[in-house]
């Protein structure tokens, strides 16, 4: 988003006249140069596919006639919209959660809900907050094709490498690992996104080869850190589709003690949604590779459709609560609900609990409440070379000062 409010461009979705009429006036009084209406969702999306300067933001009304509010966010999905999205609707609270918890499933950039009628101040506190710039976090990216070939070259090249994002001990707020992510960070058309590259690996049949370079490299960056003095539990995540195959634990096995690592300090991380879809076939796996004294963790908790009983025969010694729920939690019940009932499951199975998308100090106490292991966030780190770990590890106590110092 533009750093000059009077560069944005704002678009007004509401079948209401007056609504629009209102609206545009308030946003002109806050400052917004471009202000565009749309009484459609027809016409929404002819102004956005044309309007210079490009809309940066869309205030969209969930109840209209026709195409629907609802609707409309799959369409945003579809033509991969990039801009900020705020939902405005006359339902309840209950409503606006969901609409925005679907909005965010589809990998859109939500500001937040108002319930109407709409005032200037709650339109400030959400547009003036932009949570992807309070953070330094990227807004949703443009989805570009990539073709297998060029993954493959890529992947040959060694192009693709792992970023190093933390994790900190919430007891004792020291690091004690690292989850590795897997980047493109340069090809001829800028960094490609995982969301871009990972689908095509599973597609290709390019998965495990992507995962054993994540890993290789991993092991041998964990090497060098053991060598300047700390070790780091590592972290990797695994696609269900590499689960399928029985020579899985083998041929990982084999590739990190090529690179100089031992098994026992590697964790694999599983999506739960997926797992709870293949959860027969890859239990044999799962179970062989938990006997080579791997770490399983799964990803996303509280995502999928699971039960207690059937993850209870899940060989895990890790959750990882989803950062939805964590981020959510602040301002929705119904979020801070579903997290700590997820915690609470987690604690029942006996295993270590980890809270993904820590974004503010709230949140880290949030956690500490609930009781978590292990805290992984933007809070306490962004994902980093492997390059910069050391440097950041060095400067942690400093930096624990700093982020705990506030008010208690």
């Amino acid at each position: 988003m533009s750093e000059n409010v009077n560069e944005r461009a704002v678009l007004v979705v509401d079948d209401d006249a007056f609504v629009l009429r209102t609206t545009a006036l308030t946003l002109a009084s806050m400052g917004f140069g471009v202000v565009r209406t749309a009484e459609s969702a027809e016409e929404a999306e002819r102004i956005i596919d044309s309007a210079d300067p490009t809309i940066e933001v869309v205030l969209l009304d969930l109840n209209m006639p026709g195409v629907d509010g609802v609707e409309l966010l799959r369409r945003f999905d579809e033509r991969q919209y990039a801009g900020d999205v705020v939902l405005v609707s006359g339902e309840d609270a209950q409503t606006l959660e969901m609409a925005e918890a679907l909005a965010r499933s589809r990998h859109l950039s939500v500001l937040g809900a108002i319930q109407k009628p709409v005032t200037a101040e709650r339109l400030s506190t959400l547009l003036f907050r932009n949570p992807s710039s309070a953070t330094g976090k990227p807004s949703a990216p443009r989805l570009r094709e990539i073709t297998p070939e060029q993954l493959r070259d890529a992947l040959a090249g060694g192009a693709i490498v792992p970023w190093f994002q933390p994790k900190v001990s919430v007891a004792r707020q020291v690091p004690t690992g690292v989850e590795a992510l897997a980047r493109w960070p340069t090809s001829e058309s800028g960094p490609v996104f995982p969301d871009e590259f990972i689908p095509v690996a599973e597609q290709a049949g390019l998965i495990d080869e992507l995962t054993f370079a994540m890993v290789e490299q991993s092991v041998t960056a964990a090497e060098v850190w053991r060598a300047r003095g700390f070790k780091l539990k590592l972290a990797v995540n695994v696609s269900m589709d590499s689960l399928h195959f029985l020579d899985f634990p083998e041929k990982l096995c084999a590739r990190i003690e090529a690179a100089g690592g031992d098994p026992t300090d590697l964790q694999l991380e599983v999506t739960e949604s997926r797992l709870t879809t293949d959860f027969v076939p890859a239990l044999d796996v799962l179970l062989r590779l938990r006997l080579r004294r791997i770490s399983l963790a799964i990803d996303d908790f509280g995502t999928g459709n699971s039960n207690f009983e059937q993850l209870q025969r899940l060989p895990f010694d890790e959750v990882k609560l989803d950062r939805t729920y964590v981020a959510g939690a602040a301002s929705s019940k119904r979020d801070a609900a579903i997290l700590e009932s997820a915690a609470a499951v987690a604690k029942k199975m006996d295993v270590r609990v980890v809270a993904e998308g820590v974004e503010t100090l709230d949140d880290w106490r949030r956690v500490e409440e609930l009781g978590c292991d292990e805290a992984q966030g933007y809070f306490l780190a962004k994902p980093m070379p492997a390059e910069e770990v050391p440097g950041w590890v060095a400067d942690w106590p400093r930096r624990r000062a700093e982020l705990f110092s506030g008010p208690g």
